[in-house]
């Protein structure tokens, strides 16, 4: 889980607060993340802290079903999510699933992806696309390209996947080219994009509500939808 960012666009709410620590439904955002990783049988979370680091793992120090361990960036606010999947590269080679700190999403939603078979992007076919979204294009069974600026696309990633150790094996080595290049300030959806041309990567639809929580808007639609994010 990646959760080293401050979140500037929802300051001052995050003056002194991580994002994933920002209240919705009554509990932090985090929370709702690892209720439902707890529902899915997960046993095992690595979180990248980075902005107010004690204050996440306060949040994780009292659950009982997760072991949790912790990798700080200490370039969290010079750097972007790029550089904090590669701190996690470690913990990663056995095949992993990777979730944003951000987002809140149905928990059968992450059933599914965890059922999958092979590595898998969690996408929304349905959003509208603004030219904001990380967008992926569909090559059949797989996925083709993802990024900001396609032409044409036929979902949204939302920013959870999994990827199996072979192919987890393969995205490190093009993460760490981009950090050899000193490129840390970028989205790693980048080297996503790489690690396309060289293993097949499916998708699976989400079903029901989910949000990426960037804005005080996205954080007003999460409080009205909340309910609904990690049922069943």
């Amino acid at each position: 889980m990646l959760a080293a960012g401050q979140g500037r666009r929802l300051q001052p709410l995050t003056d002194n607060t991580p994002k994933t620590l920002l209240d919705v439904g009554g509990q932090a955002i985090l929370e709702h993340i690892l209720q439902a990783l707890e529902a899915n049988g997960y046993e095992r979370v690595v979180v990248v802290t980075g902005f107010e680091s004690e204050q996440i793992r306060d949040h994780c120090r009292s659950r009982e079903s997760l072991e949790i361990e912790f990798v700080h960036s200490e370039r969290f606010d010079s750097t972007n999510n790029i550089y904090s999947l590669w701190l996690a590269r470690d913990d990663a080679q056995n095949g992993f699933t990777l979730i944003n700190s951000d987002t809140l999403f149905p928990t059968k939603s992450l059933s599914k992806l965890q059922q999958h078979d092979g590595s898998a992007l969690l996408v929304d076919p349905e959003t509208e696309q603004t030219g904001e979204e990380m967008v992926v294009a569909f090559d059949g069974d797989n996925i083709e390209t993802i990024g900001k600026d396609l032409d044409e696309g036929d979902a949204e990633y939302i920013g959870l996947s999994k990827f199996t150790a072979e192919d987890a094996s393969v995205l490190f080595k093009h993460i760490g080219d981009f950090i050899e290049q000193d490129k840390v300030n970028g989205w790693y959806e980048g080297a996503f994009d790489l690690l396309f041309n060289d293993v097949s990567v499916g998708f699976v639809e989400t079903d029901g509500p989910w949000i990426e929580i960037d804005t005080e808007e996205d954080l007003s639609k999460a409080k009205n939808i909340c309910g609904r994010l990690t049922v069943e």
